[in-house]
């Protein structure tokens, strides 16, 4: 059986949450995979439930024991090294899967040949099922109504990331600057797209990913990995901005767009506020014939009053601030925000467009 896909999955513990997730995977993934387990030293009960793992229809295991816990970064690049499908998938063992999850997101491959990186729709990424609707009628009205619809986001994230092979031949595995976790996903998904790939998530594929479970056994080192790991990435990448875009006129969303696209591929978050906005975001990606980018949001205003009570009372303050009224620009560094025209130079390198 020829493998589309090497999913590649760490396990520190956990065996229930890890039973779970595998019983849930060997039932709802229907293309033929290999699953890499990588074992990062777990207590006994877990290592003999991995052993006992046995091959099936669509799926061969392979089970890999560590002696010490080389932490996300590292233990994922192992599998990476192995693989050798056309497809990997990073995956952490507190996933539950609904049927047919992968074979989506290999057909939106297939689809989009410039496509590196994918994630599945999640709860992780902000859509959750209604509490009287099953999962798997949740991820089935999914395919009806999104099935090979991909969408563009500023970074994807490690809890289930598809890789296209030719992506890792490129650009390599996992950072270990950012050993032993924190940030090597978003830095991945930066280099990817430098390299030439589009990233992002395929809507009609739907996995839930049960937050935390696997950090929180961390303790008290949790905030200062993640704190690490945070300044590696700012010291390499800068820091990820939230920029408001101010338009007078929905005519001239096509004008800013592909600038804005641009910067959201850079890592960057933008709000574009237009006056008497009508149009459906979709819709406005759609007539300017740019797939839609999660990381860019439209708003409407209504006056000059209302839009400054929307920028300035915002609980998490813009970065930067690109509007072509000076006048407002004057009120709004008044406030303490940065406008395009004051920027410095470090921060004007990080809005040039690619």
């Amino acid at each position: 059986m020829k493998c589309v896909c090497d999913v590649i999955m760490l396990t520190w513990n956990q065996l229930e949450t890890t039973k779970v997730c595998i019983e849930s995977y060997f039932k709802n993934t229907i293309v033929s995979t290999r699953l890499i387990v990588i074992d990062n030293d777990s207590d006994d009960s877990t290592r003999i439930y991995l052993s006992s793992l046995k091959d099936t229809v669509n799926c061969k295991v392979q089970v890999i024991f560590n002696k010490e816990n080389l932490g996300f970064v590292r233990g994922m690049n192992q599998g990476i090294e192995i693989s050798d499908a056309p497809y990997v998938c990073l995956a952490n063992n507190d996933l539950i899967f609904t049927k047919g999850w992968l074979k989506e997101i290999i057909d939106v491959f297939d689809k989009y040949k410039n496509l590196g990186v994918l994630n599945p729709n999640s709860n992780n990424l902000g859509d959750t099922p209604r509490k009287d609707i099953s999962l798997e009628s949740f991820g089935d009205k999914l395919k009806e109504k999104k099935q090979g619809v991909f969408i563009e986001m500023p970074y994807c994230i490690g809890f289930c990331m598809v890789i296209r092979k030719q992506v890792i031949e490129k650009i390599g595995g996992l950072s270990d600057e950012f050993y032993p976790m924190f940030f090597e996903d978003t830095d991945y998904s930066l280099k990817a797209n430098k390299a030439g790939y589009l990233i992002g998530m395929a809507k009609a594929s739907y996995v839930v990913h049960n937050e935390h479970s696997s950090t929180g056994k961390i303790g008290k080192k949790k905030e200062e990995i993640f704190c690490k790991s945070k300044q590696t990435f700012i010291k390499k990448w800068g820091k990820m901005l939230r920029i408001a875009w101010v338009i007078k006129e929905e005519q001239f969303i096509g004008c800013v767009l592909k600038e804005a696209v641009e910067l959201a591929r850079n890592g960057n978050f933008i709000w574009i506020f237009v006056k008497n906005l009508k149009g459906k975001t979709e819709e406005i990606f759609s007539k300017n014939n740019f797939i839609e980018h999660s990381g860019i949001k439209f708003l409407k205003y209504k006056s000059i009053l209302e839009l400054m009570w929307k920028l300035l009372k915002k609980k998490k303050n813009y970065d930067i601030i690109m509007n072509s009224n000076k006048r407002v620009n004057n009120i709004f560094a008044k406030f303490g925000h940065k406008t395009l025209e004051s920027l410095n130079k470090e921060e004007i390198n990080k809005v040039k467009m690619s």
